[in-house]
């Protein structure tokens, strides 16, 4: 049994006592807390077995790496006194005694239980409880923790279902105030739909945000959704650590230093206090984990929908087919033209496409690109932190609409980081047309979240990535295409500009603006079928880093590319990705701007040539400046995008 220390309570999960199935279960699940129910969940005529049984289980010592509690029936009865007798022949850490009213209620458990290393839970589901729960909070040092019974006290109330989590405000409040007042754990109550997993996570989120050190389960298939959301996260842990260790630095220059500014914001010693509140929590789910090092943890959770892949999760050299072939469409184009307003004439004009000896106008290639990104989502990026980087990505030959497009990806690399929490993926993914033809192929790597932190760190493998596609296969993949460009049309381009108007190092102020709308970025990551939560989940973004949607960076793409349409009208085939950085978030609202850069040309054949161009994507600034980076490597705090391309633009003939 394990002595009086704070513990992590995220997810406690009700077990009944007469039931076997799931009590011997119980070890083998992922959960900080169980308490063996011998109240509402157990029949009158099963009350006895059920108190053999916790018995047995609690001095079997399968679930010591727990906090085990037993819930008993109210002490006003001649079972609940019954219930206590069980502690003649087991220690449970906790008691929990539900219908509460008064301070005196706890007192009196007390009493009874006569062992100081049996400590007190309450259940606050009478409207009396929530009267006295300052009262009640402060009574005992042997009181350890508020369990809310929202059921019995939302039935006190009269609270009609669908009104209950607003209803029960007010409760909620005063007995977070009475909890954190006396230092106490307060859980939040059950959630009853165990098939409705989305509703069950948003619950979790708001319980998470009012402030409950965890939620109570009545179900396995909650557990996992439960520890993610009550687990502070990578990003969460990092600027924690900042801020205290930027914080006891100025303390060490200054010890009478009240106030620091920490990335522009001020912090005081209540934000330090916070943080540390955050590390805290960590250090103990990470103690925790180290006694449940001999337990298996199941990677995919026991329902019927999908968590994602977490760090250790991937292997060298594992091969994943994604879900779900793509028919790119007319209409897909079209959306396309019309969420960034793109006017290449290859994309725009089968006529201008045919003349260059295409069968018709192609997909865009940012707009393949993106759905080919897209269906890779699901299993490489869902746990994602960040999409760190893209090399050696090559549009090996066009999409059409009516084309199926399926994605494949190999892990070529793994780097578990120093900190332990996450580690960086490198894939190698192919986009395939139906005819089994490659017409994508790139490589990119990805901070990844680990799930289980206790697990020994692995051996590094990092991939040779090439900074750049080369010339020679520039040449080869142009070639592929065989374009015709005696027939180029510069009228229906837009410009009469040539490869030879064109200077290395020349640099290109692109001038228009776009200004990003929240229900055209919503739109276009849907378009492309990713479902990354940090992308079109305001629920659960709005409790994160930024308080909001990160704009999807395919679509910040997408728009520099648009606006580059003035000064680079006639670079209108993309053929190659060098590399790219998102070097800082966009957010629905920024207008943005970009700038090019001429870096390196070559000649294709007599009528074509390719330019190696660096665009700028900038947000809320204009490009006069070119902004890029400093001496150091640090990008302007304006650049939004970096991308380095591949683009074949005619010669002159």
């Amino acid at each position: 049994m394990r002595k009086d220390v704070r513990k992590p309570r995220r997810s406690i999960l009700y077990v009944p006592g007469s039931n076997e199935k799931a009590l011997k279960k119980s070890s083998t699940l992922d959960v900080d807390a169980l308490i063996y129910d011998l109240e509402d969940s157990v029949a009158p005529n099963a009350k006895e077995g059920a108190r053999d049984s916790i018995i047995k289980i609690i001095n079997s010592g399968v679930n010591k790496d727990k906090e085990q509690v037993v819930r008993i029936n109210s002490l006003d009865t001649d079972i609940g006194r019954d219930d206590l007798k069980i502690l003649d022949h087991c220690i449970p850490d906790a008691i929990l005694i539900p219908k509460v009213n008064s301070a005196d209620d706890v007192i009196e458990c007390e009493k009874l239980i006569n062992n100081e290393d049996i400590k007190i839970w309450v259940m606050m589901e009478t409207a009396l409880s929530i009267v006295n729960a300052y009262e009640i909070a402060k009574v005992s040092k042997a009181l350890k923790c508020f369990v809310m019974g929202t059921n019995d006290l939302s039935t006190e109330l009269g609270i009609e279902e669908d009104l209950k989590r607003t209803a029960l405000k007010t409760s909620f409040e005063k007995c977070m105030m009475a909890s954190k007042a006396y230092k106490i754990s307060i859980l939040d109550g059950v959630f009853n739909d165990i098939k409705d997993s989305e509703g069950f996570e948003q619950e979790c989120v708001y319980s998470h945000g009012l402030g409950f050190d965890g939620k109570t389960l009545i179900h396995p298939s909650q557990i996992n959704i439960c520890n993610k959301i009550f687990t502070p996260t990578p990003d969460q842990l990092e600027k924690a650590r900042s801020i205290v260790s930027a914080f006891e630095k100025a303390r060490k220059e200054d010890p009478e230093v009240g106030v620091i500014v920490f990335e522009g914001s001020q912090i005081e010693e209540l934000h330090v206090a916070h943080a540390r509140r955050i590390l805290e929590a960590e250090k103990l789910i990470m103690e925790v984990s180290k006694d449940n090092e001999s337990i298996p943890i199941e990677v995919k959770s026991g329902s019927k929908y999908k968590i994602g892949n977490f760090f250790e999760d991937f292997s060298m050299g594992q091969k994943i087919s994604h879900a779900t072939p793509r028919t790119i469409t007319l209409g897909d184009c079209s959306l396309y033209t019309a969420l960034y307003g793109s006017r290449y004439a290859l994309h725009s004009s089968s006529e201008f496409a045919k003349q260059l000896s295409l069968k018709e106008s192609p997909v865009d290639d940012f707009l393949l690109f993106n759905i080919a990104f897209g269906k890779t989502v699901p299993d490489i990026s869902l746990n994602a932190i960040a999409n760190l980087g893209y090399a050696e990505c090559k549009f090996l030959k066009p999409a059409y609409p009516g084309d199926t497009i399926t994605s494949h990806s190999e892990v070529i690399g793994l780097k578990e980081n120093s900190n332990g929490d996450n580690g960086v993926v490198y894939v190698h993914s192919t986009g395939l047309n139906q005819k089994k033809e490659a017409v994508i192929d790139y490589k990119r790597w990805v901070m990844v979240r680990k799930k289980n932190k206790s697990l020994p760190k692995i051996e590094s493998v990092i991939p040779k990535l090439n900074s750049e596609v080369t010339k020679d296969e520039v040449i080869a993949i142009s070639k592929n295409y065989q374009f015709e460009m005696k027939n180029y049309d510069f009228t229906a381009a837009g410009s009469d500009l040539v490869f030879e108007d064109y200077k290395i190092d020349e640099k290109i102020n692109h001038i228009d603006g776009i200004t990003v709308e929240e229900a055209e970025h919503m739109m276009a990551t849907k378009l492309y079928q990713n479902n990354a939560k940090v992308h079109f989940n305001h629920f659960v973004e709005k409790g994160g880093r930024f308080g909001k949607r990160i704009v999807y960076g395919g679509h910040v793409i997408s728009l520099t590319r648009s606006i580059s349409f003035n000064g680079l009208s006639n670079a209108f085939k993309i053929i190659a990705i060098n590399g790219g950085t998102h070097a800082s978030p966009c957010f629905a609202g920024k207008t943005v701007f970009a700038w090019s850069k001429i870096i390196e040309k070559v000649d294709v054949s007599d009528t074509l040539g390719a330019l190696r161009i660096r665009t700028n994507g900038l947000g809320d600034a204009q490009p006069y400046q070119f902004q890029h980076q400093d001496q150091n490597g640090k990008f302007n705090s304006d650049v939004l995008l970096s991308l380095d391309y591949w683009a074949l633009v005619p010669k002159k003939i």
